[in-house]
């Protein structure tokens, strides 16, 4: 029972409860050091997508870190015997003021999941040791009517091109139509709302050029010096030159520039090339020798010429 009764606030009663979390909770941490003071969380709000098969009794909060900093606070489901994370909340502890309020975000299969926590006054958990602390379902089991079921019709959206899925995506969305594509949307009386896409050619439904290029541009009227004066230039080919038309363009090739000899016959040139050059070096080594041969033999004639002794008859 509430100790005292003060504006009688939905907040203020249950900072004076075991609410949001059971009354059969016992609020200790498994490991049996600290218990959750009621004053510490005064409300939760979890949706839980529809299409989800869970017991809303199976919840419970799971892990709370208290740090100087804030508190991180992460909300499980007990599915058989594991225990799956379901959404969590950090909330810094600068600027709290009593009974506000935070987001739970969805984790997971839970993705979907955006709750809201609401902490009370922090004078109680204050007094209690910093650390990380888990908790069992018995011990921090949540009401069931915090768990409500999410009805929506359309949770989130993602779309995937060549097998590459994208991030999910939430809240507003609008879907524009891209290139030669139009999105028709046929309401009708009975049943669902139909959103049509069709993929149409010449209709004109292509995006406009990035360019931006006028309608109407200058013709060229001067290439090189040569100047038309309507606009046209004639591109003649001779007995050496091809013109051919290519993508935005005209390709000129030399077709009498060709080479008419293979690697093989270069390859068989330059060997030959080699071996008269060794022949070169030869033969220049030959006359050098002949050439102090000649020289010896005059020497020689010239000194039989010269000398004292007189050729016999």
């Amino acid at each position: 029972m509430p100790i005292g009764n003060w504006n009688l606030q939905w907040l203020n009663h249950n900072s004076q409860r075991s609410y949001p979390l059971t009354e059969r909770a016992s609020k200790v941490d498994s490991s049996n050091t600290i218990r959750i003071p009621d004053s510490f969380i005064v409300g939760l709000y979890l949706p839980i997508n529809a299409t989800l098969v869970t017991t809303p009794a199976n919840f419970f909060i799971r892990k709370l870190l208290i740090a100087p900093t804030g508190f991180n606070i992460t909300v499980a489901y007990l599915n058989g015997g594991e225990e799956v994370d379901v959404a969590a909340a950090s909330i810094p502890r600068e600027d709290h003021t009593p009974n506000q309020t935070y987001a739970l975000g969805g984790i997971g299969e839970f993705a979907d999941t955006v709750g809201q926590i609401t902490l009370g006054v922090l004078t109680e958990i204050d007094a209690l040791p910093a650390g990380a602390y888990t908790f069992s379902l018995t011990g921090a089991e949540i009401e069931p009517d915090a768990i409500r079921p999410n009805l929506r019709g359309v949770s989130r959206l993602q779309v995937i091109n060549n097998n590459q899925a994208s991030d999910y995506i939430y809240g507003d969305v609008i879907l524009v139509a891209g290139t030669n594509i139009r999105i028709d949307v046929n309401v009708l009386e009975a049943g669902p709302t139909e959103i049509i896409f069709k993929a149409i050619s010449g209709e004109n439904l292509n995006q406009d050029c990035a360019c931006n290029l006028p309608d109407t541009a200058e013709c060229i009227r001067c290439i090189n010096g040569v100047c038309s004066d309507d606009g046209t230039f004639v591109f003649s080919a001779d007995e050496c030159v091809s013109i051919q038309p290519i993508a935005n363009g005209l390709a000129l090739s030399d077709t009498c520039a060709a080479p008419c000899c293979g690697c093989a016959e270069l390859d068989a040139i330059t060997a030959q090339i080699n071996r008269f050059g060794d022949g070169v070096a030869t033969l220049q080594n030959f006359v050098t020798r002949l050439g102090a041969e000649v020289t010896q033999m005059g020497l020689v004639v010239l000194g039989s010429r010269l000398g004292d002794t007189n050729c016999s008859g």
